[in-house]
């Protein structure tokens, strides 16, 4: 009986030991870990508000971490947005045409216009921007003189962060990816720089192997009456100037989309061999159709070998207006024009890539079509 009795203590004791230390393991184990809600409270709690972007002009700003609503400097700005992140924009620089829709979107054609900071309009709307409420404004081109000024300035007026993304043609690549970072879009982004390092990379190489002396003699011509011209050296040539040699030598280049007016007998003069027409604005004509009919432009040699083009412009001009990544196309459509032998890809190839990568649109043969009526050789 005593036998049993201490062993039933015994049992006693130990299952009481072990209950207290399972109920402590219990107790540390609840007590060491934090349910899911708290650990997502708490990295939400920690998680930066702001972050500082260094923009293009070496500018420190002071952006909200995640951005999800932005505004357009202007049009190069525009172009440029629309194909990384258009379901951010909260409005455009310039109208999207009908014809630029059905490629770009409808559903971004019925944004609210405010206008664009530089260049021939200078309307930008600061009281419709900032209705509009974006968290940054996005400037995207070439550098101007006084715009770190001037965009500090617009930054103050408005209240809302202001940045510069630099862009050229052979720098397109860096600007995607400095977009990616501050969009929070780094896979696009990559996917678009890749794109347009391949094209100017493949565009420099071949142009490396064909001398100078071998190169096309090439006037780009824009307007109704033909007689602007985009010379050489101008912003907006800079795939002529590229791929050919720009006859269109004047003692001072515009970075107008509207060109330097010059007369005829300046064209006659310069007897370029390669012509190209083209609006200057999705609004303007060109003077195409008349070159091939007129009797003056007739004597010219471009005119007499058919050797004259018309810049395709949806949804923007291949070359310019405005000078934005629709370059990239341009950079890859005029050398295989001049030097068809030089590529193993066609006009059509890269075309129906770009559209594919660039704007998420398949080209039909209806598309290419109309888009290439008069871009390529007949011959």
């Amino acid at each position: 009986m005593e036998m049993t009795k201490k062993r039933g203590i015994g049992f006693a004791i130990a299952a009481t030991a072990m209950a207290l230390a399972l109920a402590f393991s219990l107790a540390g184990c609840s007590g060491g870990q934090k349910e899911p809600s708290d650990q997502k409270s708490d990295a939400q709690a920690e998680a930066p508000a702001t972050r500082t972007f260094t923009d293009s002009l070496g500018r420190e700003v002071e952006l909200p971490a995640q951005i999800d609503r932005v505004a357009a400097s202007g049009p190069l700005a525009q172009n440029v947005l629309l194909t990384i992140a258009p379901e951010k924009m909260v409005g455009l620089a310039t109208k999207i045409a009908d014809d630029q829709a059905k490629y770009l979107g409808s559903e971004y054609a019925s944004l609210d216009v405010f206008g664009q900071i530089y260049g021939g309009k200078g309307d930008f709307n600061k009281e419709a921007v900032a209705a509009a409420d974006p968290q940054v404004v996005i400037d995207v081109g070439e550098a101007k003189d006084g715009m770190k000024d001037d965009l500090d300035t617009l930054q103050e007026q408005i209240g809302i962060p202001v940045v510069h993304i630099a862009s050229s043609l052979d720098s397109y690549d860096k600007a995607y990816t400095m977009l990616g970072e501050l969009l929070g879009t780094t896979d696009r982004a990559k996917e678009l720089a890749d794109y347009c390092k391949k094209a100017y990379d493949e565009t420099t190489s071949v142009m490396a192997g064909i001398p100078e002396s071998e190169r096309a003699n090439v006037l780009y011509c824009v307007g109704d009456s033909g007689l602007n011209i985009i010379a050489k050296g101008a912003y907006q040539g800079g795939v002529v100037d590229m791929c050919a040699n720009n006859v269109g030598v004047v003692e001072k280049a515009t970075g107008s989309g509207t060109g330097n007016e010059v007369s005829f007998e300046q064209i006659a003069n310069w007897n370029p061999g390669v012509i190209l027409f083209a609006t200057n604005g999705k609004d303007a004509g060109d003077f195409y159709e008349a070159a091939g009919t007129d009797p003056t432009w007739a004597s010219l040699e471009a005119i007499k070998s058919g050797s004259y083009y018309q810049v395709p412009k949806t949804p923007y001009n291949w070359l310019s207006s405005p000078p934005s990544v629709n370059q990239v196309l341009g950079m890859q459509w005029l050398p295989r024009v001049l030097y068809p032998g030089k590529f193993s890809t066609s006009v059509t190839d890269v075309a129906k890539d770009y559209y594919k990568t660039f704007y998420g649109y398949d080209l039909t043969d209806a598309d290419i079509s109309e888009l290439m009526a008069h871009a390529v050789p007949t011959k």
